[in-house]
């Protein structure tokens, strides 16, 4: 039986959407009775199911998902409530048109947008955002909708026979999927694959539009997409380590094989761990490797590949120059280093004939720690696995020669010291 990791490699993201919005559209004319016969339940269930992607969205370390589930519900909205008259009508072609256009390029913008939380001053922006341009299409509505009949037939050709949606925005639609899908098979990014589906089923929703109930079904199936999508990534965060809350071994095993080639892993580990357990108490590294961890859990272009094995940090950058890798190491290390790392005293409990005597609470301290790193990146005969063989082994080596607070770089298996 094939693992969850084979079933969501890059080329399964970019074949499996396409083809089951393929049988969609041949099988459609098959199942339109059963819609028919279940029109309120179909009509409503993308509110449903596309409001569980935002409440589900709400709990990922990213929350572009949320944002695209709550521009693809406004987009839902118009087409239920503005555009559900014939569209011989010229306001209604008009907000057609518009939707067809607008809709692509706010996907296309979450794409390049960091939004770290939902309920945060950016949900506002984007929604202050969505009502300018839903206020803009129903002025020009109003306003233009006798010159835009005019310039449709100059400028806008539609083949009633193929779609009712004109031919430059079936091409500038499937320009956008086509651009989607390739990040989605280049980056392995939840945001690229939700951007993907939701611009496919969008365009198969414009150019099948003249099909009864096909935006309910479309956004109902784009829906389900996200949702199994993201309790993959939910399934994905049970694979963690309970003292860094980072991705652990099993996280691990399951992203190296579906790494790229042009790939560069680093590990960190820190500099005289036993000196620090010598002078403090062994829980003392476990307390400075969770102030490490929340330091790098703050890098945003480390969330996705970050892991803690082994008592070392692994960070996995993906269609990076190894002289990008090495600058950014460089930060981290300043990071750590200035930072002041505390310390939880071990606290004994007193003895019973103590308890008349007042007990002298033992203070948390801070000290300063430095992490070293050894980075390999990889070329096209190498396996991301031996990759990070190669990077563990050339800081290894370096410590068996007692240095330290360096960055260590494997490349085509020799060591050189940065």
């Amino acid at each position: 039986m094939l693992s969850l990791f084979r079933l969501h490699s890059p080329n399964l993201r970019f074949i499996l959407p396409l083809l089951i919005t393929a049988l969609m559209v041949i099988c459609y004319p098959l199942f339109t009775p059963f819609v028919v016969s279940y029109s309120q339940l179909w009509v409503n269930l993308p509110f449903i199911l596309l409001g569980a992607v935002i409440i589900l969205s709400n709990k990922q370390p990213q929350a572009q998902s949320g944002f695209i589930a709550i521009v693809m519900l406004v987009a839902y909205c118009v087409i239920l409530y503005w555009l559900q008259t014939s569209l011989a009508n010229t306001d209604t072609k008009l907000i057609f048109c518009l939707l067809a256009t607008l809709l692509p390029i706010n996907l296309l913008l979450l794409r390049f947008i960091t939004l770290p939380k939902l309920l945060s001053w950016g949900t506002a922006a984007l929604l202050l955002l969505v009502m300018i341009q839903c206020s803009i299409g129903a002025t020009i509505s109003y306003f233009y909708h006798t010159d835009f009949e005019n310039w449709q037939q100059i400028h806008l050709f539609t083949y009633h026979n193929i779609s009712s949606l004109p031919l430059i925005l079936i091409l500038f639609n499937l320009a956008v999927c086509c651009s989607t899908g390739a990040l989605a098979v280049k980056y392995h990014r939840r945001i690229d694959r939700h951007i993907f589906v939701c611009s496919l089923l969008a365009t198969t929703t414009f150019i099948f539009f003249h099909y009864p109930f096909i935006s309910s079904s479309a956004f109902i199936l784009c829906a389900v997409f996200l949702l199994i999508d993201l309790g993959y990534s939910h399934y994905q965060q049970s694979f963690r380590d309970p003292l860094t809350q980072l991705a652990d071994h099993r996280a691990l095993a399951q992203a190296l094989p579906q790494l790229h080639h042009d790939c560069t892993i680093a590990v960190l580990d820190i500099d005289n761990p036993t000196a620090i357990i010598d002078k403090h108490h062994p829980q003392a590294i476990s307390d400075i490797q969770a102030s490490i961890a929340a330091i790098l859990t703050e890098q945003i272009q480390l969330s996705p590949h970050l892991y803690f094995v082994a008592q070392q940090f692994i960070v996995i950058f993906e269609h990076k120059k190894i002289t990008d890798c090495q600058a950014i190491i460089e930060q981290l290390q300043h990071a750590i280093g200035s930072e002041k790392h505390t310390i939880a005293p071990i606290i004994i409990e007193p003895q019973p004939q103590q308890t008349a005597t007042k007990v002298k609470k033992p203070r948390k301290k801070a000290i300063k720690v430095s992490v070293s790193a050894g980075m390999c990146s990889a070329n096209t005969e190498q396996t991301a696995a031996v990759v990070l063989q190669q990077a563990i082994e050339v800081l290894r080596i370096a410590r068996q020669k007692k240095k330290k607070q360096q960055i260590y770089i494997a490349e085509n298996n020799d060591d050189t010291l940065c």
